[in-house]
C-alpha cells in the first residue's frame, strides 16, 4: 500500500489568509473550540466552576448579539492574539457577572496584592494548558477526517498507536494499527505513516496558531507556539524553510 502524500500548506501563504479566524466565525464553534480554556481561567479567578459556566454562557450570548467572533476580533488595532483577547473580555465578564449580583468585584477577585499576582498567574497557566488541549484537540480531530476521506491514509490511527504505546516497538505498533484499521502493515509502512502524520500534525498546528495571531508573521507564530508549549510538536517536523515557505519575508 502507497499512502497518498498529504500536504496540508503547500502552496499556502500564512500572512497571506484573508480571515484570520476563518473557523472560528460563529460563537458555537469558538465554544467546541476553546470554551474550556476560558472555564479554566474563570474557575481559577472566581473559584467557582458553576460561576464559571454562566460566565462562558454570558460571553457566548453577547457573541452572538454581536454577529460571532469575528466580528469583534481582532478589533479597532488590527492586531493581537485571539488568545490575550479572549482573557480580556472573560476577566471583564467575570467583573460584570460578580457586579450584576452585588458582590464587590475587586474583593472577590483579588484579596491583596500578592493574591493578585498569584491567582492572575494561575488562571494564566490554567487558560494555557487548556488552550493547549483545546488546540491539540482540534488537530487530532482534523487528522481523522483526513483518514476518513483519504482511502490508505493511516496517520491518524498509526500517530495515535505510537503515542498511546510509546514503549512498544515497530513490530508490535504495526500490528495493533493493523488490527484498528483492519489494513495490513508492515512495520516499515507503519514508520512511513506515523513520520507523515507527524509532519501534517506540525503544519496543522501551525496554520491554527497562525489563526490566532494578527498579524501571522512568523516570529509571532513561533513565540506563541513556544508560550502554548507547543514548539516541541513542530520543531523537527516542519521544513526547514518553513518561515520562508509560510511567511513573508
Amino acid at each position: 500500500m502507497t499512502p497518498p502524500d498529504d500536504s496540508p500548506l503547500v502552496g499556502i501563504r500564512l500572512d497571506q489568509i484573508s480571515t484570520h479566524v476563518a473557523t472560528l466565525q460563529d460563537a458555537e464553534r469558538f465554544v467546541v473550540r476553546y470554551g474550556n480554556a476560558v472555564r479554566g481561567y474563570l474557575t481559577a479567578i472566581l473559584r467557582s466552576p458553576d460561576e464559571a459556566e454562566e460566565v462562558v454562557q454570558e460571553i457566548l450570548l453577547n457573541l452572538l448579539n454581536r454577529g460571532g467572533v469575528d466580528a469583534v476580533w481582532p478589533g479597532p488595532s488590527g492586531s493581537g492574539r485571539f488568545r490575550d483577547y479572549l482573557k480580556v473580555i472573560a476577566r471583564n465578564a467575570a467583573v460584570t457577572h460578580l457586579r450584576k449580583r452585588g458582590r464587590h468585584a475587586a474583593s472577590e477577585l483579588v484579596s491583596d496584592a500578592h493574591a493578585d499576582a498569584g491567582a492572575e498567574s494561575a488562571a494564566d497557566r490554567a487558560m494555557t494548558s487548556e488552550w493547549q488541549s483545546c488546540l491539540l484537540g482540534k488537530v487530532w480531530r482534523e487528522l481523522e477526517q483526513r483518514e476518513r476521506k483519504s482511502p490508505g491514509n493511516l496517520c491518524h490511527t498509526c500517530l495515535r498507536v505510537f503515542t498511546e504505546f510509546p514503549d512498544a516497538d515497530s513490530p508490535a505498533l504495526a500490528r495493533i494499527a493493523s488490527e484498528r484499521s483492519r489494513h495490513l502493515l508492515s512495520p516499515e509502512a507503519f514508520r512511513k505513516q506515523v513520520s507523515r502524520a507527524r509532519r501534517v500534525m506540525a503544519e496543522c498546528i501551525l496554520l491554527e496558531v497562525a489563526r490566532g495571531v494578527v498579524p501571522p508573521t512568523a516570529d509571532a507564530v513561533e513565540d506563541e507556539l513556544h508560550e502554548l508549549g507547543l514548539w516541541g510538536h513542530v520543531r523537527d517536523y516542519l521544513p526547514d524553510d518553513w518561515r520562508d515557505k509560510f511567511f513573508a519575508a
